[in-house]
This record gives structure tokens, C-alpha cells and sequence, in this order.
């Protein structure tokens, strides 16, 4: 008996600690309901009501004023309007234009044809005459995104945030590669037949280049014919100094590479 009431008073003793736990806890969740549940203040904007009679400060007109475009629903002013007046960007005098028959060409630096040769995606062996790298070998190594027009290869960028130069001459690159773009700067082009390797500047016009880039939307045995550049571009493309391909150095030196015959300097 004694063993029983011992136990039922610890037992009671333990309920009373326990409501005595509870009962603060309660209190404080007792005032939280889902209907009391609101947004900080200052959250939420009150909403603007109008036509509310006079001592409301916005009834009749609603505060828009008498008549007028901007008193009517939807009305609003168009922007640059000035009232009637000539506006601002009409009364600043015209600069520059841009021009219809542009054809912008895709540039190229040396230095991302040389990591693309390092990273092993780009063959240095073209599928071109000669083992030329053509246009059609970079957009198919994803070197460029596109052509539209053309390539025009140039001196290398920043490397590493400094400049790859060969004694502070010039860009040095690295492969003896056999490159054929439609136009080269001169510090390209010397850098790359410094590394023992040649480049040069073909025109292609726009069914030309869709001939080169995609040879499966014709037919076998109906490419068109390679078109003469025109008039105001023949001149560039007949001299050296721009690699074009139809000056007579560049000429005798493709027929000497067909031959093998690579180590005759044919410039002088």
C-alpha cells in the first residue's frame, strides 16, 4: 500500500510539472489564428479611392482636373511629346549614317586558332588544297559561331593579360599551319610565315561562301562557278601585300606547293 501511494504521488507530482510547463507555452499560442494573420505594417499600399464626395479631397474630378487627355481613361502622352513643339531628339541635328551594302566580316585572332590547335580541336592539317585550313575547317571546329560574309584574320589578342610578343616585334605563333581567309592584316601574316606557314585572302561572295560552308545543299556536279571579286575589291585582292590570292606571288607559289616544292621565297 505504501509502495502504491508513494507512486500515485509522484505520479500527480509529475502532472502538475508538466501543466505547470505547458501552461505559459499555451498562453503563448492561445493568441495566434489563422483569421489574425496580417502583413507588417507598412507592407501592403491602401488603394486610392476616388469619387468619395468632396471632403474626401478627391471626388468629382477624382484628381485629374477638367477635360483634357489626360483626364480621360487611358489617356496618356506619348513619350518624347512635348506639347506640340518640336521635340528634343528632332531638333538635334543628324551625325554619321550607316551604310546599306555593309557586310561586317567575322574577325579572328591568332591566339584562339592556336589554343583550338593546342586543345586538339582544330585538325592543323585542313581539308583545303595543300592541307589548307578553309573557312568551313573553323566553323566546323566551332572556332567561329557563324559567317556570313567572311573571316578576316588578325594580330593576336591579350593572352593572360599580357601581350605573346617575339622580342617586342610582333605576335609569335606556334604551328606551321596553311590558312585561307577572306582578308589578313599584316601583322598576322607575317606572324604565321614566320612559324612556317602561309595565308591567304580569297574573296568569296554569298553563294561562294554557302558553296564552301555547306557543300551538302547541292547537288554533286552542280556547284556554281567561283565568282570574280568585284571591281573596287580586285585591286586588294591582287596584291601581296594583302595575300591576295590573285597577285602572281601567290599564284606561283601554289603551283610550286603543288610541285613540293616549298622553300623557294618567292617574293624576290
Amino acid at each position: 500500500m505504501l509502495h502504491l501511494a508513494r507512486s500515485s504521488c509522484l505520479s500527480q507530482h509529475s502532472l502538475t510539472a508538466s501543466r505547470n510547463v505547458a501552461a505559459p507555452l499555451q498562453c503563448m499560442f492561445s493568441s495566434m489564428a489563422l483569421n489574425e494573420l496580417t502583413y507588417p505594417e507598412g507592407d501592403r499600399k491602401k488603394k486610392k479611392r476616388v469619387g468619395r464626395g468632396i471632403g474626401s479631397g478627391r471626388g468629382k474630378t477624382c484628381g485629374r482636373g477638367h477635360k483634357g487627355k489626360k483626364a480621360r481613361g487611358g489617356g496618356t502622352v506619348a513619350l518624347g511629346f512635348e506639347g506640340g513643339q518640336t521635340p528634343f531628339w528632332r531638333r538635334m541635328p543628324k551625325r554619321g549614317f550607316t551604310k546599306p551594302n555593309a557586310k561586317p566580316l567575322e574577325t579572328l585572332g591568332l591566339n584562339k586558332i592556336e589554343n583550338y590547335i593546342a586543345m586538339g580541336r582544330l585538325d592543323p592539317v585542313g581539308t583545303g588544297p595543300n592541307g589548307t585550313i578553309t573557312m568551313k575547317d573553323l566553323l566546323d571546329a566551332d572556332v567561329l559561331n557563324s559567317i556570313k560574309h567572311g573571316v578576316k584574320l588578325v594580330a593576336s589578342d591579350k593572352i593572360g593579360g599580357q601581350w605573346k610578343l617575339e622580342g617586342g616585334r610582333g605576335y609569335k605563333f606556334a604551328y606551321p599551319v596553311n590558312l585561307e581567309v577572306s582578308r589578313v592584316s599584316k601583322q598576322a601574316a607575317e606572324a604565321v610565315e614566320k612559324a612556317g606557314g602561309s595565308v591567304v585572302a580569297a574573296h568569296y561572295n554569298r553563294l561562294n561562301l554557302r558553296t564552301l560552308l555547306k557543300p551538302h545543299k547541292f547537288e554533286s556536279g552542280m556547284m556554281p562557278r567561283r565568282a570574280r571579286p568585284p571591281p573596287k575589291m580586285r585591286e586588294y585582292y591582287t596584291q601581296f601585300e594583302n595575300r591576295g590570292y590573285l597577285s602572281l606571288e601567290i599564284q606561283l607559289q601554289q603551283q610550286l606547293k603543288k610541285l613540293g616544292v616549298d622553300n623557294i621565297d618567292v617574293t624576290k
